[in-house]
């Protein structure tokens, strides 16, 4: 790969030309973003001498493009806040801004303030516009707006992770073509693959972006099996060939010059025995003896030193068997990654979705189809001006979109940003050199050459590493440019123990070899032992940071440890956890749907869904969210009561969850149980198991808005449980924010941090050859050998190590005052206690070491020892000393807080009459306290756990209640008791026509829905005629008459309580004008102010009169003679109907005063009837019903107790 001489220029941003295409490579903490900004205020304000842009842009004409939504996020911050501080500037002429901003370079090329004030004060309200995207981003924005133009559709969907669609693809070429195969073939694939993921794995890389060129892929085979048939055609020859001349092969090779030593009589004789018996089998599969490739024509000639070569047809044969041996394994392959491709392809079509790539792929297709002119013209007018951050992770589809816009236009301005020196990305699609080839095209290139981010130490240290080779990037078109440091940096210093620490320490391991698995437990060690040192140290006070005179104490914060793989990252996590040092790694993808937390929310959910259900209902219970014990749960087993109170508790969540969310749901749980104080308080890990919970509550209060029902959202998050995907971001679990704690990262996704202290304790490491890929370099392509000739090989081997030296480089370039590095001659191989050559020269670093060169231990001591000066300085190791770190926490102040002197009305709740009689009737466990006091900014509110549960049926909670017993004959004295059945009953009859018979399908329907026996369908049947036929009242009146325009189920009222209610007037006042209240017991709930929530069963009008109607389930008695009035009246006085009768007559009549002209309470209001649903008896008209109304005066006076008119 030849390379022109290419011109670099000294960047000035104040007068860098902004039009045409410009390159400008940034080297790690060269002020990159500065620049970007910088540059982005001056398009805004049109200056810059001769250079400038030709008009002002806005920032919706400013197209600034980068590769995360991360950066897009940052960059839009840093570009609003420097577009205010600039506005600033001008207004006050620069004064109060010191003298080397920005804004103050500035103001000289700015003529009219007045002008500039007010494009900038437009920038700033217009920012939320400004067009900065990632290239994704701006890809569907473009094909989007353009739909005609693309031939996109409007609203595609956007496939976030294509994971899943590959593996179903995968499925489906798996079972296509392993599935049919013959035993022999099937096995071959099943030897190579295990399953359809491990195949996936191995071609995931080529599923994506441009198909790469395959090299001796076999393409003239229509099939799995021809291919299969000829391989075998060939074992054939070569045992044929074997057998027709096995009694001269020995004797050829005896008289020959091959090496003796190898070829002796006892290893001939063992290998002629072997391959014989092979040559003279049944050829059932491709399997060959592995003594084969000793009788090959190359293997020979290599083991020949002299001209007298053993040769001969068999030989020539052997070895084209061998060289074809992976054609079956490479025709696979290439089959897999072309059919799965389009099976992928497919796939998107019949869903209407559209992956990431797919929008660069459309979007190039676009711009060189028929209208492509038209539409990059359409581009350029609505972008005239691209800044393209981090380009050196580009890759060609990328490049060839804005080459096809931009190429040519001077009137318009491209700007490439990036690094190449920091193009590591490569496993995402990005291409080192599709950005070598851009960096061909373009004319003019800049450098940044100063550093503003490290010490002037490390920086030279750094230099100093990577100018130990000639190319220290493989290729000259990656060139290292020495790097200068900023003056304001001169003096950053790590002080340790009271002397300045080196920029750059190598901790080195001195012995002949090291195995992979040694080094790492050794440098865990040794990293955490380092930490806690300097955290130790830093806390007695003789080490610290050193900045403009200024001591800063060296905290966990400062420390970043960099890894490459997860694996490391977890090494690192536990020896420091040994030193009781916390960490947290930030490279740690794992998704909240793994936790416990979403294990608990599921069972809760599902207890919402089915309270009734006794086994769902105590999962939910023993959850860590609620938090019952087996002795709680045992004492439900005697504690009906009780257990009646969750059932209801559960079954008013899921009428919160229908009528408000799945948000509500999960707040109301949260204040009754208390979940954020007793997660916090009790266990070691609460604030992250509360994180936990409070992210998958977002997640599926998103997932509600795509979901049917509450069903559906169920499950959904069993779903997700049993498949999390840890690759989609918004699944990741969130870390939680510590001010101490030591951070660990991979590499890769410490690119663009940076730290003060940096650890690299497994800086040997390399990565191993798994696929053969490389580009031609002279014309960038890409290829793949699967067959691994030798050459390419090594064409590979360099480009893997470049992007290892990339790696290498970006990790030292984090770091501002220090970097420690872990070294040891490290091995692969089998150990040997000879003074072997180490395999370090494979790494980045010991490629720069060793330059490049093969040695033993000797020769990579001798290579850091040449290194060391006041830079660099090389530590044997000298043991590790593990203690653990005390960590003494901030001292803590006593705050007082500013006295209050206003007035809350803590007694304003949401009540209902349920909530009223709730305390006196059944007081509940310190857990479900009635009355839970949260505080929400600072306001104390209390939730009335009755808001939550709006509608108690408080006949499922009498004293003889009974969840089930066992029943001899079916009759509604025997049809199942309890909060189950008595949500059945109320919701069989809102949902029936009274004046209709109900169907006996139906009835055996909903009977089965709510988890009764269909055996029940007569009885029921019966008795819903008999309820709908009961006479009421006079005039021989009953529910058949009420057709469905004359009624209202489940009517809702919301009635304001407007000023304090006490119990006590409440009592006086029912007392006074109501018999029924005079058997009553005292009110005993707290003072309320608020509002009072209630459901009516069933309102209707009858002859012009409005009556309230409302159904008991009760069960008083093994007879009808059971509801009799006198039974029913102790029934009402114990349950307190009356009052509830009171609040519903208050609620209707304040209703209708505002609904009906001239509305008169005697005229309109008929009354209240109670209909004791189990009494209901043909022959006895009197059993089961109350019927009453309530005086107007009771009411009136109700009226004005509630009301806030005295």
């Amino acid at each position: 790969m030849k390379n022109r001489n290419l011109e670099f220029f000294q960047l000035d941003p104040y007068d860098f030309p902004l039009n045409g295409e410009r390159l400008i490579e940034a080297s790690a903490g060269t002020g990159k973003t500065y620049t970007i900004v910088l540059l982005y205020l001056r398009l805004l304000l049109g200056v810059g001498q001769q250079n400038s842009f030709f008009r002002p842009l806005t920032v919706e004409e400013i197209l600034v493009v980068t590769f995360t939504e991360a950066s897009t996020k940052e960059l839009r911050s840093r570009i609003f806040h420097n577009i205010h501080q600039m506005r600033i500037a001008c207004i006050r002429n620069g004064i109060g801004f010191e003298s080397t901003s920005i804004y103050l370079k500035l103001l000289p090329f700015i003529l009219d303030k007045e002008l500039a004030i007010q494009l900038l004060l437009d920038a700033e309200r217009k920012i939320d516009k400004a067009a900065i995207y990632t290239i994704h981003g701006f890809c569907k924005r473009v094909l989007m707006h353009n739909a005609f133009e693309s031939g996109m559709l409007f609203e595609p969907y956007i496939i976030k992770d294509e994971n899943i669609l590959q593996q179903q693809a995968c499925i489906d070429f798996w079972r296509c073509n392993y599935y049919l195969l013959d035993y022999s073939l099937s096995k071959f694939i099943n030897n190579e693959w295990s399953s359809p993921t491990a195949l996936l794995n191995e071609i995931k890389p080529y599923l994506q972006g441009d198909i790469p060129i395959f090299i001796h892929h076999s393409i003239q085979y229509q099939s799995i099996q021809q291919c299969y048939k000829h391989f075998i055609n060939m074992i054939e020859i070569v045992k044929n060939l074997w057998i027709l001349n096995s009694d001269i092969i020995l004797d050829l090779i005896s008289n020959s010059a091959v090496n003796k030593h190898t070829y002796n009589k006892r290893n001939l004789d063992t290998w002629f025995i072997n391959i014989n018996k092979w040559a003279r089998s049944v050829t059932l599969d491709y399997k060959n003896p592995k003594e084969l490739y000793r009788f090959s024509q190359s293997y020979l000639i290599k083991q020949t030193l002299t001209d007298n070569v053993p040769e001969h047809e068999v030989f020539l044969a052997i070895d084209n068997l061998l060289e074809k041996s992976s054609i079956l394994r490479n025709f696979f392959i290439f089959k897999a990654i072309i059919d799965i491709r389009q099976i992928i392809i497919k796939k998107k079509q019949l869903y209407g979705a559209i992956g990431f790539d797919d929008l660069l792929n459309n979007l190039d297709q676009a711009l060189h189809a028929s209208n492509g002119e038209k539409l990059a013209n359409i581009i350029r007018n609505r972008y005239p001006f691209v800044m393209i951050d981090e380009f050196q992770d580009t890759n060609s589809r990328q490049y060839k979109i804005f080459n096809r816009i931009y190429h040519g236009y001077n009137k318009c301005g491209i700007v490439f940003i990036g690094d190449p020196k920091q193009a590591i990305y490569g496993f995402r699609g990005a291409d080192i050199f599709a950005y070598l080839k851009a960096k061909k095209n373009i004319k003019f290139h800049y450098t940044l050459d100063i550093n503003w981010r490290s010490s002037a130490n490390m920086i030279s240290a750094v230099n100093q590493l990577f100018n130990l080779v000639k190319n220290p990037f493989i290729f000259e078109q990656i060139p290292f440019h020495k790097i200068c440091s900023s003056i304001f940096n001169k003096d950053l210093a790590f002080i340790y123990k009271t002397k300045k620490l080196s920029a750059l320490n190598f901790f080195y391991l001195d012995k002949s070899t090291v195995s992979i698995l040694e080094y790492q437990q050794i440098m865990a060690a040794k990293c955490a032992s380092e930490i806690c040192n300097w955290l130790q140290d830093s806390k007695n006070g003789t080490t610290w940071l050193y900045r403009d005179a200024i001591k800063k104490s060296v905290k966990a914060t400062d420390i970043m440890v960099l890894v490459r793989t997860r694996y490391e990252g977890t090494m690192i996590e536990n020896a420091l956890s040994k030193c009781n040092i916390p960490s947290v790694f930030l490279s740690k993808q794992e998704s909240v749907f793994s936790t416990n937390e979403a294990n608990d929310l599921l069972l809760l959910l599902q207890g919402i869904l089915s309270p009734e259900k006794d086994l769902t209902l105590r999962c939910a219970l023993a959850t860590s969210l609620i938090g019952l014990s087996a002795e709680d749960l045992e004492k439900l087993n005697s504690d009906e009561n009780q257990l009646a109170i969750f059932i209801e508790e559960f079954a008013n969540y899921l009428l919160l969850w229908q009528t408000h969310g799945i948000a509500s749901v999960l707040r109301a749980i949260m204040v009754n149980h208390k979940i954020a104080e007793n997660l916090v308080m009790d266990n070691i890990d609460g604030e992250k198991r509360l994180i936990n919970f409070m992210h998958l509550g977002e997640l599926l209060q998103e997932a509600e808005l795509q979901l049917n029902n509450e069903y559906a959202l169920v499950n959904w998050l069993s779903r997700q449980i049993k498949q999390p995907n840890p690759k989609l971001e918004n699944q990741q679990i969130r870390l939680k924010n510590d001010e101490d704690i030591v951070s660990i990262s991979t590499i890769h996704k410490s690119k663009g941090l940076e730290y003060p202290i940096v650890c690299l304790p497994f800086a040997c490491q390399f990565s191993e050859q798994k696929s053969i890929s490389f580009h031609d370099r002279e014309n960038f392509q890409m290829y793949v050998d699967l067959t691994k000739q030798s050459e390419n090989i090594k064409s590979s081997s360099e480009e893997c190590l470049s992007e290892d030296l990339r790696l290498l480089y970006v990790a030292l370039t984090r770091s501002i005052y220090h970097c420690s590095i872990g070294i040891a001659p490290l091995i692969k191989r089998n150990r040997s206690k000879k003074k072997v050559n180490t395999d370090v020269h494979k790494s980045a670093l010991g490629y720069l070491l060793q330059q490049g060169k093969a040695g033993n231990a000797d020769l990579l001591r001798d290579a850091l020892n040449s290194l060391i000066n006041e830079n660099i300085n090389v530590i044997p190791f000298d043991g590790i000393n593990l203690y653990p770190w005390y960590h003494q926490k901030n001292k803590s102040y006593d705050l007082l807080a500013k006295n209050f002197t206003g007035y809350i009305q803590k007694n304003w709740r949401v009540t209902s009459y349920s909530g009223l009689i709730y305390n006196e009737k059944y007081p509940l466990s310190d857990h479900l306290a009635v009355n839970n006091v949260i505080n929400i900014d600072s306001i104390n509110i209390k939730i009335d756990i009755q808001y939550l549960m709006p509608k108690i049926n408080n006949e499922s909670l009498d004293d003889d209640f009974v969840v089930q017993s066992k029943i001899q004959e079916k009759s509604i004295h025997t049809f199942p008791r309890g909060p189950k059945a008595g949500t059945f009953l109320h919701s069989i009859l809102s949902l029936s026509s009274f004046n209709q018979y109900p169907k006996e399908d139906w009835l055996a329907e909903k009977l089965e829905q709510s988890g009764f026996s269909t055996d029940w369908v007569d009885v029921l049947k019966i008795w819903l005629i008999n309820i709908f036929n009961a006479p009421i009242l006079q005039n021989n009146f009953s529910l058949s008459k009420i057709t469905s325009k004359y009624k209202v189920n489940e009517m809702e009222f919301h009635l304001p309580i407007e000023k304090l209610l006490h119990p006590s007037a409440l009592d006086r006042l029912t007392h006074q004008y109501d018999y029924l209240s005079k058997l009553c017991s005292p009110f005993n709930f707290e003072p309320v102010i608020g509002i009072l929530n209630g459901f009516i069963d069933l309102v209707f009008i009858w002859q012009d009169k409005f009556y309230l109607l409302d159904y008991k389930s009760n069960w008083l008695g093994k007879k009808s003679q059971s509801y009799s009035p006198d039974n029913i009246q102790k029934v009402m006085v114990k349950s307190r109907y009356d009052l509830q009768y009171q609040l519903y007559t208050l609620a209707l009549n304040r209703y209708l005063e505002n609904r009906i002209p001239n509305y008169n309470y005697q005229k309109h209001f008929g009354g209240i009837i109670y209909f004791f649903l189990r009494g209901i008896d043909v022959n006895n008209p009197n059993y089961g019903i109350y019927y009453t109304i309530p005086s107007y005066e009771l009411i009136q006076k109700l009226d004005d107790l509630f009301s806030s008119i005295n």
